[in-house]
C-alpha cells in the first residue's frame, strides 16, 4: 500500500507559490546574494562567494555590470570559503590557476569570518523510483528536504536539516519527520591544480561514515583524474529511534576524464571497488549546458551489467526571501540518476553533498568561455 503523509498538501502549497517569488535576475538582485564579498581595489579583484545559482557565469556577469569592475577586474570565486581559482571576463575571458601562495596570501588578507555568510535555509526535493513493474509501473519515493549549513571555518562545513516525506511505496521507510543527512565536509585546495573534499556523518542514500576525493584538475586543461574512498555502513531513523550497522562496506575508485571538442562534453571513464565488494567499472558521456548537465553511464561489474541516465537542473526560483542575515531559497542544483537495472546492486554508490569532478566542472575555463 501506498503511504502517504499528512504534510504534504500543505508542502505543495508551499512549493506552489514558491513561484510568487521569483523575479528577474538583475544584476543588483544577484549582487544582493553574494556573500563574504572582498572588493579590492588596489588589485582591481573582486573575491566573492555565491551559493544562489547553479551557474557561475551568472554571478560573474552581474558583477562585470556594477561599478565595482571594469576593464581590469579579476574575480575569484570562493567555495565554502576557499578560492578556486581567477577569472577575467575582458577583453577576452581567461582563467588563472592560483599557487598555494596566493591561497596563503589571500587568508592572511582577509581572515575567516562566519559572519560573512547568512543562515541560509534552502528547500531540497528528493525522489527515487523504480520504473517497469507489471502490478506498479511506478514505484517512488518522495521527500522534502529543509536543509542548511554552519560554516565553522574556511573550508569546513557542518550540512544538517530536517527531511518531510510525502509519499512512499517504495521501501518500507515511515513517514516520520526526521533529520536529513548530518555531515562535516572539508574542501580544500591543496595547490594549482589539486584539489579534497572530505566528509563523515550522515550521508544520503542511508550511508553514514567517512568519504574522502581527491581531484587533479587543471581547469584549463581538458584532462583530470581522481580518486575517491570511503568506510560506510547502513543507518535509518524509523519513527521511534535510530538504526544503524557497523561501517564494513569499503569503496575505492579511481577515473580518469577527458573534455572533447567546444562542445563541454566529458568522456569519463571509472572503475574499483563499489559497495557490496562488487568490482568493474564504469563509462559517462557528460554534457554541460549553460544551466543544465545531462549524461548517459554504462556499467559492468561483477554483479552483471546495466546503463542509465542522470541531470542535473536548477530548481526555480531561487531565492524565496531574505534578510540581512537569513535566507529561504529554493536548491541550486536538484542531480538524479535511473538505470534499467535495480535489485542487483550493480556499481552501487551513496550520495554525498558534492561530487569534486562534478563541482569542479562548473568553473572549467572552456565551459565559463562558452557562454
Amino acid at each position: 500500500m501506498t503511504k502517504r503523509s499528512k504534510r504534504w498538501p500543505y508542502l505543495l502549497l508551499l512549493l506552489a507559490t514558491v513561484r510568487l517569488a521569483g523575479a528577474q535576475n538583475t544584476p543588483n538582485r544577484i549582487m544582493s546574494a553574494l556573500e563574504n564579498l572582498t572588493v579590492d581595489s588596489a588589485q582591481y579583484r573582486v573575491v566573492y562567494e555565491q551559493r544562489l545559482y547553479r551557474n557561475p557565469m551568472t554571478a560573474m556577469r552581474a558583477i562585470s555590470r556594477t561599478a565595482v569592475a571594469n576593464t581590469a577586474t579579476t574575480l575569484v570565486p570562493l567555495f565554502q570559503g576557499v578560492s578556486i581559482a581567477q577569472y577575467r571576463l575582458s577583453p577576452t575571458f581567461s582563467t588563472s590557476l592560483l599557487t598555494r601562495r596566493d591561497r596563503i596570501a589571500y587568508a592572511d588578507a582577509v581572515p575567516f569570518n562566519r559572519r560573512a555568510y547568512k543562515l541560509d535555509f534552502r528547500l531540497q526535493p528528493e525522489f527515487t523510483a523504480n520504473f517497469g513493474n507489471r502490478d506498479r509501473p511506478v514505484q517512488s519515493k518522495t521527500n522534502i528536504l529543509l536543509q542548511s549549513q554552519l560554516y565553522l571555518r574556511r573550508g569546513l562545513v557542518l550540512n544538517w536539516g530536517i527531511v518531510f516525506p510525502i509519499v512512499n511505496d517504495l521501501d518500507n521507510q515511515a513517514l516520520n519527520v526526521r533529520p536529513a543527512p548530518i555531515f562535516l565536509n572539508q574542501f580544500l585546495a591543496l595547490n594549482q591544480a589539486d584539489f579534497m573534499s572530505i566528509s563523515a556523518g550522515l550521508f544520503y542514500t542511508d550511508r553514514y561514515g567517512l568519504n574522502v576525493q581527491y581531484r587533479h584538475a587543471d581547469l584549463r586543461s581538458p584532462w583530470s583524474f581522481g580518486l575517491e574512498t570511503s568506510l560506510t555502513g547502513f543507518y535509518f531513523f524509523p519513527k521511534d529511534g535510530f538504526y544503524y550497522q557497523s561501517p564494513t562496506d569499503l569503496l575505492l575508485l579511481a577515473d580518469l576524464a577527458y573534455r572533447i571538442g567546444r562542445h563541454n562534453v566529458t568522456l569519463k571513464v571509472s572503475g574499483g571497488q563499489y559497495l557490496y565488494n562488487d568490482r568493474g567499472g564504469r563509462i559517462d558521456f557528460i554534457r554541460q549546458f549553460p544551466n543544465v548537465e545531462v549524461g548517459f553511464f554504462a556499467t559492468k561489474t561483477g554483479n552483471g551489467s546495466t546503463a542509465g541516465f542522470n541531470f542535473a537542473i536548477p530548481i526555480p526560483p531561487g531565492r524565496i526571501a531574505q534578510t540581512k542575515r537569513v535566507r529561504l531559497r529554493s536548491t541550486e542544483e536538484f542531480r538524479w540518476e535511473y538505470n534499467y537495472s535495480r535489485g542487483y546492486n550493480i556499481g552501487s554508490r551513496y550520495k554525498v553533498g558534492y561530487q569534486l569532478d562534478a563541482l569542479l566542472r562548473q568553473y572549467h575555463n572552456s565551459y565559463l568561455k562558452s557562454q
